[in-house]
């Protein structure tokens, strides 16, 4: 199996290289819509194509800028279409194109599409209008049974009837032979849409006509039966339409609008034109302009609408009259006595000393002096200190029943308690035995463990190790450092 595989080695390659290249191909649909562009080299085919779809082919000043066929797409009356931008032609033998050129020239023979020639009046793309006529008569049989549309580009440099006289009667001799001639500027984009347009439709024209000469449309017509009913007298009978339904078409029509729309008010008021969304709001007239919140404190306000709110409020209103005039809110001379006096001064100055003791604290924390500790400063607060402020502010801490002379008394301190040993010195309330104990029967016994234990660490002592992290050195002492004088030789050995 191997040896056949590798006798078709060269065939596989043939194989792999075709489908590299056939992937770098534009995927074209040959039985779509298709609208084909084509013209002589930099005329502006690419520009035509980018102005319609969003094939976005490279467009510069020079000449055959576009090395193959680029494919776009772009949508009219519903549809898709197929839009093929291929290389620039030249006018000479078939024998003497190159690959570029053919492949326009593949295209337009095997592709059914609309064709728009598209040529250069001003002659920017270094040809005479009569070189590009020649072209066009020259390929004009790859046109045949295909809708052809002539493009005039780059009218904003000049017109078609800004010609001379004997090149505007070549571009004529075109039209007379039924090839449609539009002008168009791909820089201004004048007249793209409109071209596009109309070769769209020719394209949709031909394809019926093609379908209804072919054999199933003949099938399909002889189904077809068109009937004209024959009249019985000479009396006329127009369409009865019922007057509740004309009425309601008055109604509809534009002009017996009521209310005007507001891009009309717009257009009629110009820049003093501001959109008024409230004016047509159902409610009262001096209520529409009320600034009404949609949301407060997290809820919806619609949800709170009462909508007997106005009654209540009446109600209330009338409440607050009967108050009124009863004296209800009448302040008597009476309660105004030397007691309440004494109250609102006492407040007075609670709130002024509150202020001081305020602004003191605020300048303590805003000072940049070392804080001494707790136990360097002196005692700022008292019972004593507290007593006497508190007489300047007319409070009385010796009546009965208050608890400011008891004098301030220090936190006192919990005696540890006693622990608990047993015979040996141990404590009873610990519950784990020392490790150095476990398993040991008497004192005698536990001294020769201690003993063996030192005897196991002699080894990793020896070795340097100075525990279980520490890393271990084989020879401290290696034999070329202390051994004897070296003899002749080489000293690489050692």
């Amino acid at each position: 199996m191997a040896t056949i595989m590798k006798r078709q080695n060269e065939s596989l390659k043939y194989l792999e290289e075709v489908r590299q290249h056939m992937s770098r191909l534009p995927s074209i649909d040959p039985n779509t819509r298709t609208l084909l562009i084509c013209g002589f080299p930099n005329v502006g085919k690419s520009s035509f194509i980018n102005k319609i779809t969003r094939a976005e082919v490279e467009v510069q000043s020079w000449a055959f800028t576009t090395k193959s066929l680029y494919v776009g797409h772009t949508d009219y009356k519903y549809l898709k279409w197929q839009v093929i931008d291929t290389p620039g032609i030249l006018d000479h033998p078939i024998e003497d194109r190159n690959t570029i050129e053919m492949l326009a020239i593949t295209a337009l023979a095997h592709l059914r599409a609309c064709v728009i020639f598209v040529i250069d009046p001003s002659e920017q793309c270094n040809y005479s209008v009569e070189e590009q006529i020649g072209l066009f008569n020259s390929i004009k049989p790859l046109f045949l049974n295909k809708p052809t549309v002539i493009a005039a580009n780059k009218i904003d440099v000049l017109k078609l009837d800004e010609l001379p006289e004997e090149k505007r009667q070549k571009i004529n001799s075109l039209v007379d032979e039924g090839y449609p001639i539009f002008e168009m500027s791909t820089l201004t984009g004048d007249g793209v849409i409109e071209l596009r347009n109309e070769a769209c439709d020719r394209l949709l024209a031909h394809r019926v006509e093609s379908k209804l000469k072919g054999k199933k449309a003949g099938e399909v017509m002889n189904r077809l039966e068109v009937t004209q009913p024959k009249p019985r007298d000479n009396k006329a009978r127009p369409p009865f339409i019922p007057e509740k339904v004309l009425e309601k078409k008055s109604k509809m029509e534009t002009d017996s609008r009521e209310r005007k729309l507001e891009r009309e008010l717009e257009l009629e008021l110009g820049d003093d034109y501001i959109l008024d969304l409230k004016k047509n709001y159902v409610i009262a007239e001096d209520e529409k302009y009320d600034i009404i919140p949609e949301l407060w404190e997290g809820h919806n306000i619609a949800d709170f609408i009462d909508p007997d709110i106005k009654e209540k409020l009446d109600n209330l209103e009338k409440e607050e009259e009967l108050r009124e005039n009863a004296g209800f809110y009448a302040e008597s001379e009476s309660e105004d006595d030397d007691e309440k006096r004494n109250i609102r001064m006492l407040a007075r100055k609670i709130r002024e000393k509150k202020g001081v003791m305020k602004i003191h604290s605020q300048i303590k924390k805003a000072s940049t002096k070392p804080k001494l500790p707790r136990t360097a400063k002196k005692r700022t607060r008292s019972v004593s200190r507290l007593r006497s402020e508190f007489r300047e502010l007319g409070v009385d801490l010796d009546a009965d029943g208050g608890h400011y002379n008891e004098a301030a008394v220090g936190r006192s301190v919990r005696p540890v308690k006693r622990r608990r040993m047993d015979s040996e010195g141990r404590i009873r309330s610990s519950s784990r035995t020392p490790r150095d104990e476990s398993g040991v029967r008497d004192k005698k016994m536990k001294q020769k463990a201690k003993k063996l234990a030192k005897l196991s660490q002699r080894a990793g002592n020896r070795n340097a190790k100075k525990g279980e992290a520490d890393r271990r050195i084989l020879n401290m002492k290696p034999k070329h450092l202390y051994a004897g004088k070296r003899s002749l030789g080489k000293t690489s050995r050692r």
